[in-house]
């Protein structure tokens, strides 16, 4: 009887751990939802042993091993390990094709950077991937405030003027605007200077292999604005255009179309229609402000006060995609 129970319970025993090994064990999928759990809760060391056993896993499908890369060099980068971020960041670049690129809105910016240099190394180059070819490129570097009154009340601006341009110029047809981040890194790769600088902008633009750079400013006084732009030729530094638009600061939105439409029609690319840029839709000049803000706190790794500043620019416009995103992806350094 005793054997029959002893033969019984190992069964039992055994029937446990085909069962735990199989049908019970997690999926990849599985063990990656949690791990991003982990992440996001800021138990970094915890999202890293599953990240790790899930990328090293020979049987885990390439979408979610690359995923998972992308959380762990996340993970290691909020723990300050950024020579292991930089290591999973090679990894998943050689899973390419397709082009391996993180949203420059959502990353913080020093695991941009990381991943900037990471690409560098991995190619050999500073030059951008070009999805398509015969798509046109082109640098924005960030606005001069050449304003006098209220000067550095409105400094943030230089960042955010060059972040509205970007946006509406990539919502063109057959146009890549490369990320404020990756221009702003390679100008300090270059230590340069002065970044308003045109012979500077034109170097950093054959560094990245652009073919126009787009240098602009603007002047606040009172309640108007003076917004301008030069737009050069890399290869040859020929100025391609140079205008300047005025109107009432409130119409600040309707300036960036208009000096977008002027570009776009100068290099041949269809500019689309953007349903946001109405004042009444899009964000406020001190969301706008407030967010710029939160971006130079940001670059300093000073992520309390650039997640206040986020917050701030939702108080002032609470559909303000991006500045949602910004603070979200920083919660977890919090």
């Amino acid at each position: 009887m005793s054997r029959q129970i002893s033969r019984n319970f190992n069964y039992i025993i055994i029937l446990l751990l085909f069962l735990i090994t199989t049908g019970f064990s997690q999926t990849p999928k599985e063990k990656l939802e949690k791990a991003e759990q982990y992440y996001k809760s800021a138990q970094f060391d915890d999202a890293i042993k599953i990240l790790n056993e899930i990328s090293s896993d020979n049987f885990t499908d390439t979408e979610t091993k690359k995923e998972a890369l992308r959380f762990l060099g996340r993970s290691y980068t909020a723990k300050g390990l950024y020579d292991e971020a930089k290591e999973s960041i090679r990894k998943l670049l050689e899973l390419e094709p397709p082009v391996v690129e993180f949203n420059p809105d959502y990353e913080p910016p020093v695991f941009m950077k990381l991943y900037y240099e990471s690409r560098k190394e991995f190619s050999n180059s500073y030059l951008i991937e070009k999805p398509d070819p015969g798509m046109k490129t082109m640098a924005i570097i960030d606005f001069k405030n050449r304003s006098i009154d209220k000067k550095l009340q409105y400094d943030p601006m230089e960042q955010g003027f060059a972040d509205l341009m970007i946006n509406r110029l990539n919502n063109s047809t057959g146009l890549k605007v490369i990320e404020r981040e990756r221009i702003q890194w390679i100008l300090d790769e270059m230590n340069l200077q002065d970044k308003y600088d045109m012979e500077g902008a034109v170097r950093a633009g054959k560094q990245l292999g652009v073919q126009t750079v787009l240098l602009g400013s603007f002047i606040i006084v009172n309640d108007q604005i003076w917004l301008g732009g030069r737009l050069v030729k890399v290869e040859t530094s020929e100025i391609l255009l140079s205008d300047e638009i005025k109107g009432e600061l409130d119409d600040f939105f309707d300036l960036v179309d208009k000096l977008s439409e002027k570009i776009s029609e100068k290099i041949n690319v269809t500019l689309k229609e953007d349903k946001v840029s109405e004042v009444s839709q899009g964000p406020s000049l001190d969301a706008i402000l407030a967010y710029s803000i939160g971006l130079n706190f940001l670059e300093k790794e000073d992520y309390t006060s650039a997640y206040a500043k986020f917050q701030e620019a939702l108080k002032f416009s609470p559909d303000y995609e991006k500045a949602k995103l910004k603070a979200e992806s920083i919660e977890p350094y919090l």
